[in-house]
């Protein structure tokens, strides 16, 4: 398995399928559930592998989902642009449920960028400060 992006993500969804969470992001998880029973409804060994993974998340059945998930992206670009951007939208919904902050950065970037929760006083990238 090389993309370690879909082992974060079935590791994460896992967890998130099994821990309680505020209402919203409870639903959003629900949301991202369903759309993969929904994906993988027609083929058994893949809905099953979809279900132990939600219902007994351990580093084995999360390993299990990260590779279906790779394969299917592999397969189907489509399914690769839904997952991953229902994924980054859940992600942030949890994060934000949870007291996190959550900072997207996306398309074409220059300069510097600062990710943080609470900033108390200035940030400097270095150079000359001024006066």
């Amino acid at each position: 398995m090389d993309d370690p992006i879909m082992l974060a993500a079935a590791t994460t969804l896992a967890a998130w399928a099994t821990t309680e969470l505020a209402q919203e992001a409870r639903s959003a998880v629900s949301g991202l559930t369903e759309f993969l029973r929904h994906r993988f409804r027609h083929e058994q060994t893949a809905e099953q592998t979809v279900e132990v993974a939600l219902r007994h998340p351990t580093a084995s059945t999360a390993q299990r989902l990260a590779e279906l998930l790779e394969q299917e992206t592999l397969r189907d670009p489509a399914f690769d642009a839904a997952f991953r951007a229902r994924f980054t939208e859940v992600r942030a919904i949890v994060a934000a449920d949870q007291g996190d902050v959550t900072n997207t950065v996306s398309g074409d970037v220059s300069g510097s960028v600062v990710q943080a929760r609470d900033v108390n006083g200035g940030i400097s990238f270095g150079g000359r400060s001024r006066p």
